[in-house]
């Protein structure tokens, strides 16, 4: 269960969108560039679009212009935004997940239908805009499917990518509404559309477009690295020659992963007991995780406890403040595996002994098959790093240092720290709702604080 929207929201999926809009010449100047229609997301965030040419010089100080939306008493309004507004506009997934807990209460939050329609502009001028949607988490249960959001999602992306017209572009929708494509994806000469993004070709080492059909009698598709078609979530994708037929599935599990341990091992008490803070000055609940510490001779000797089997546990240095992916891609960490001789194909080994190192993420690529060889830069003794399992239940790692990867902490302010564990697989892949955080420690007082909490 969630702790609250607030937790919904940070822990949901969030899409960027970088938009760019042309009206074609021929065109009818009232025509709707995109009709009306609700997002499928909790809420979109967004900044006011703005007519620029091709030099990127703006061309109109109203950059609102064009976007409607329908009132409660189905009356069309045109909203005059300011060019420095940030507006939110909630979608159809507050009629799924908010409006059924406060409806007792004579309370009714509402989607806001709207459409866009484009001025006449130049051949070199194009309308940009940028916004950020956040849908539900991907493993939170449809209160009236029964069924995940993220596999919900997943059904209507292949419903209407194979053009089916049929309940399933209905599941994630309130009342009688059906998803439906406002807009047609357009990418570049030589990238395909690919996990949410045009990504290109080029890059994984495919010469042109009709290279897979035309030299090796394949399709040009969207996988993974167990040769799965991308559906939709989150996932490890990348164009590629393919003649597979086989939607992406979720990574294998753990002989026992989380949903499955032993409650009669695996209790409270029990973790209690395995969480003790005896010996350590201080310490910081994370949730599913705390974090404990002390200085000693000018280094950190810290306790990472896990409430969650061992699929993988990590704590290190924030690469910086608001980077990538809560600040994770860049990052310095040390991390602890279950097995070893990775392989995206097949995941861990896990007949090898558990293991584990300090690495830097990737700073363009999150997947660990980009990052999978563990880093000796700074020459920093690991010995003292240690992996800690209660069997099938709880996971800890522990290190003296004073630096990972030649980062040193600061052992006289605040430090940027993240941490990360999975509980289910054995390919080191996403670490699922809850399971990782952003926060902050200043070694000189104790003081803790989770990262999205600073300055309030």
């Amino acid at each position: 269960a969630f702790g609250g929207f607030a937790d919904a929201v940070e822990n949901g999926e969030h899409l960027e969108h970088f938009h760019s809009y042309q009206r074609p010449v021929d065109s009818v100047q009232d025509e709707k560039t995109i009709e009306f229609h609700t997002d499928q997301g909790l809420f979109i965030a967004f900044t006011p679009g703005l007519m620029v040419d091709s030099q990127d010089n703006i061309i109109e100080t109203q950059s609102s212009s064009g976007f409607h939306i329908e009132l409660q008493d189905g009356t069309h309004a045109f909203v005059d935004f300011q060019d420095d507004d940030l507006v939110f506009m909630l979608g159809d997934g507050v009629n799924q997940i908010i409006n059924p807990k406060i409806q007792d209460e004579g309370k009714k939050l509402r989607a806001t239908p709207h459409a866009l329609s484009i001025p006449n502009h130049k051949e070199d001028e194009a309308r940009a805009w940028y916004g950020r949607m956040v849908l539900p988490p991907t493993d939170a249960v449809h209160p009236e499917h029964g069924d995940t959001f993220g596999n919900i999602r997943n059904l209507m992306i292949d419903a209407a990518g194979k053009g089916e017209q049929t309940e399933k572009l209905s599941l994630g929708c309130s009342s009688s509404q059906t998803a439906r494509n406002l807009e047609e994806i357009v990418c570049q000469e030589n990238s395909i559309y690919c996990w949410a993004r045009c990504m290109s070709i080029l890059e994984e080492g495919i010469p042109h477009e009709n290279y897979c059909q035309e030299e090796r009698n394949l399709r040009l598709d969207c996988v993974n690295p167990r040769n799965q078609t991308y559906t939709g979530g989150h996932g490890d994708y990348y164009p590629a020659c393919t003649a597979s037929a086989e939607n992406a599935t979720s990574y294998p599990k753990l002989p026992v992963y989380q949903e499955i341990r032993d409650p009669d091992i695996c209790t409270d008490a029990a973790y209690n007991d395995f969480a003790k803070t005896d010996g350590y000055a201080h310490s910081f609940d994370l949730g599913p995780s705390i974090f404990m510490w002390s200085v000693v001779d000018g280094e950190v000797n810290g306790r990472l406890v896990f409430d969650g089997v061992f699929g993988y546990l990590a704590i290190g240095h924030a690469s910086y403040a608001g980077g990538p992916h809560d600040s994770m891609n860049g990052a310095s960490i040390i991390m602890a595996l279950p097995g070893g001789d990775y392989s995206a194909v097949t995941g861990l080994d896990m007949s090898l002994e558990p293991n584990i190192n300090e690495y830097v993420i990737s700073h363009t690529a999150s997947a660990f098959r980009h990052w999978k060889e563990p880093v000796s830069a700074s020459g920093a003794n690991t010995s003292s790093y240690e992996i800690e399992v209660v069997e099938n239940c709880f996971t800890a790692i522990k290190f003296k240092t004073s630096e990972i990867n030649g980062i040193p902490f600061d052992l006289n302010g605040k430090n940027d720290l993240i941490w990360a564990g999975n509980n289910q697989d054995y390919y080191a892949g996403y670490h699922g709702y809850g399971n990782r955080g952003t926060f902050v420690v200043d070694f000189s007082s104790g003081e803790a604080y989770m990262k999205r909490d600073e300055g309030h």
